[in-house]
C-alpha cells in the first residue's frame, strides 16, 4: 500500500517543475501592487483558474471528505450554498464590484477609505488573528494525507509538513501573487484531472446503490436531509448562507483575486463561473467521504466492523478518505492524484500565506507607523515587510498544527476561526457601501461583538458551532445598528470614492 518509484517519480517531478515555474514569476515583479495584486491585469480565464485552486486545497479535500463520511448526503447542503451564493455575488456585483472599483489591496484598507485608520487597524488584526488560526491545522492535515496514500512512517509527519511548509515559501516570498497565478494555473488544471479519476475509482468501487443503502440504513432520513440532521437544522443552513456571502466578498485570498482583475466586470464574470466550480469543489470529496463509509463502515455506526488502523490506531473521521484512496488505487494513479492534491495544498497554502502576512504588513504594520507620526514606507520597503511577515506567519502555523487538534469536524472549526473577522467586517462592509448612516462607532461595535461572539462561546464556553456562528453575525449587526443610530455619520457617504488609487498606493 506505498509507493511505488513511479508515483515518487510523478509526485517529486510536479514538485520540481512548480517551484521552477513559480520562481520565474519574479521576472514580472514590479511594484507592491504587482506582489499583492498581480498589476490588476488578471483576465477571465486565469481569474477563474487561481480564483478555484485559491478556494481548493487538500484541506478541502479533506474537510469535506470527512462531511460526507459523517453526515451523508445531508453534507451536501453547505456545498450548494457556498456555489449558489457564489453566482449571485457574481451575477449582481454585490459588494464586490465596488471593492474592485475602489482599487484595494487588503480588506482592512476599505475601513479607512470609510472609516478611520483606527478602525482598519482593528480590522487588520483580527483578519490576521482569524486567518491564521484557520489556516493552523492545514499543515497538520495535509501532512496526515500525504503519510496515509504514500505509506510514509508518522514519525517523518513534520518533516513532511515542514517539507510542504518550505516549498510554497520559497516561491510565494519571491515572487509574490505574480508567482501564486502562474503556479495556480498549472496546480488547478493537475487538481482537476486529480478529481475525476478518484470520482470515477470512488463510485465504481463503492458502488452507487451501496452507497444509498449504507446511508440509509446508517443515517436514516437525516442522511439526506440536512434539516433533520442533528448537527446541521436551520440555524447551520442561515449561518452558512450568511458565512459564504461574507467568505466570497470579505474573505481576504478570494477578496486579493477579485482586487487583481482588469476591471469589475471581469471580476463578476470571474466570481460566476468560479461559483460553478464551488458545487463540484464541495460536493464530489463529500461523496468521496461517503464512499469511504461504504467500504469501511464506521465504528459508533457499525458496531463490531473493524476499521483500517491509521498510524497504530482505528481510522479517524478525518482519514477516511485518504484511507479508502490507498485501497482503492493502484500504482502510477496514486501518484497522479497525490501530485493533484499536493498541486491543490501549494495552490491554497501560497494563496494563504500571502493574504495573511499582507494583512499583517498592510493593515496592521503601516496604519501603525502612520498612528506614530513616521514617514509612509516606500514600495520596497513594504515588499521587505511583506516578506517578513510571511516568515512568521509560517513559523507560527507549524506551531499550532503541530499542538492544536479541533475539537470537532475540521469544516466547522474553520468556519468559526472564519467568522471571527467575517461577521463583523461583512456587516461594517455592506453597511459602509450601502447605507448612509454607517459611521465609525458602528464599525467599532460590529467588529469588537462579532469576534466576541465567536471567540468566546467556542473558545471558552464550549458551544454548538451552528449557534456560535448564528449568534456572532446577530450580534456584529446589532452592535453595528446601535453605533449607526446612535451617532450620526462624520463625512457624507458621497466621499466615499468609487476610483482612484488605494490607500496603499499614495492616495491621500
Amino acid at each position: 500500500m506505498s509507493f511505488t518509484p513511479a508515483d515518487w517519480l510523478i509526485v517529486v517531478g510536479y514538485l520540481a517543475g512548480s517551484v521552477i515555474i513559480g520562481l520565474l514569476g519574479k521576472r514580472y515583479l514590479g511594484d507592491v501592487s504587482h506582489y499583492l495584486v498581480a498589476g490588476r491585469e488578471l483576465g477571465l480565464y486565469v481569474g477563474i483558474a487561481t480564483l478555484a485552486a485559491t478556494e481548493i486545497g487538500t484541506i478541502t479535500y479533506m474537510y469535506n471528505g470527512e462531511l460526507g463520511y459523517r453526515f451523508g448526503f445531508a453534507s451536501f447542503a453547505a456545498a450548494l450554498i457556498s456555489g449558489v451564493v457564489m453566482i449571485f455575488v457574481g451575477r449582481t456585483g454585490f459588494i464586490i464590484s465596488r471593492f474592485r472599483q475602489l482599487r484595494l489591496m487588503t480588506v482592512p484598507e476599505y475601513f479607512e477609505v470609510r472609516y478611520s485608520r483606527g478602525l482598519r487597524l482593528l480590522t487588520g488584526i483580527l483578519v490576521a488573528l482569524g486567518g491564521i488560526l484557520n489556516m493552523g491545522v492545514f499543515l497538520k492535515i495535509e501532512g496526515e494525507f500525504l503519510t496515509i496514500v504514500s505509506g510514509i512512517p508518522q514519525r517523518y509527519l513534520i518533516a513532511v509538513m515542514t517539507a510542504i511548509l518550505l516549498l510554497e515559501l520559497l516561491y510565494t516570498v519571491v515572487g509574490g501573487m505574480v508567482s501564486v497565478v502562474i503556479t495556480d494555473f498549472l496546480q488547478y488544471s493537475l487538481l482537476s484531472i486529480a478529481t475525476i479519476i478518484v470520482t470515477i475509482y470512488a463510485v465504481h468501487f463503492a458502488g452507487w446503490g451501496n452507497i444509498i443503502h449504507k446511508v440509509t440504513s446508517t443515517m436514516g432520513a437525516a442522511g439526506f436531509n440536512p434539516i433533520i440532521s442533528p448537527k446541521f437544522g436551520w440555524t447551520f443552513l442561515i449561518w452558512q448562507v450568511l458565512l459564504w456571502l461574507s467568505i466570497v466578498t470579505c474573505w481576504q485570498t478570494t477578496a486579493m483575486r477579485i482586487f487583481s482583475t482588469r476591471d469589475p466586470r471581469t471580476s463578476k464574470r470571474v466570481m460566476t463561473w468560479t461559483g460553478f466550480i464551488f458545487l463540484g469543489r464541495g460536493m464530489l470529496p463529500m461523496l468521496w467521504g461517503i464512499a469511504a463509509l461504504t467500504l469501511f463502515g464506521t465504528g459508533m455506526l457499525d458496531k463490531g466492523i473493524p476499521l483500517p488502523i491509521i498510524h497504530g490506531h482505528a481510522m479517524a473521521p478525518i482519514d477516511a478518505m485518504p484511507a479508502m484512496l490507498t485501497t482503492i488505487l493502484g500504482p502510477g494513479v496514486r501518484g497522479v492524484v497525490v501530485a493533484g492534491m499536493l498541486a491543490a495544498t501549494m495552490s491554497v497554502n501560497s494563496s494563504y500565506l500571502l493574504g495573511w502576512s499582507a494583512v499583517i504588513s498592510q493593515d496592521v504594520v503601516l496604519p501603525l507607523r502612520g498612528m506614530l507620526g513616521k514617514t509612509p514606507l516606500g514600495s520596497r520597503a513594504q515588499l521587505f515587510v511583506n516578506r517578513v511577515a510571511n516568515l512568521f506567519v509560517s513559523l507560527f502555523l507549524m506551531f499550532w498544527g503541530l499542538y492544536y487538534t479541533p475539537p470537532g469536524a475540521v469544516y466547522l472549526y474553520l468556519n468559526i476561526t472564519g467568522t471571527i473577522f467575517l461577521a463583523g467586517a461583512f456587516v461594517s462592509v455592506v453597511g459602509g457601501l450601502y447605507w448612509k448612516r454607517a459611521n465609525t462607532l458602528a464599525g467599532y461595535l460590529a467588529m469588537i461583538l462579532g469576534a466576541a461572539g465567536a471567540i468566546v462561546p467556542f473558545f471558552f464556553l464550549h458551544w454548538n458551532e451552528n449557534v456560535t456562528g448564528f449568534m456572532a453575525f446577530g450580534l456584529a449587526a446589532c452592535g453595528f445598528l446601535l453605533g449607526a443610530l446612535a451617532k450620526r455619520a462624520a463625512s457624507p457617504f458621497e466621499d466615499v470614492r468609487l476610483t482612484g488609487k488605494g490607500l496603499s498606493e499614495g492616495a491621500p
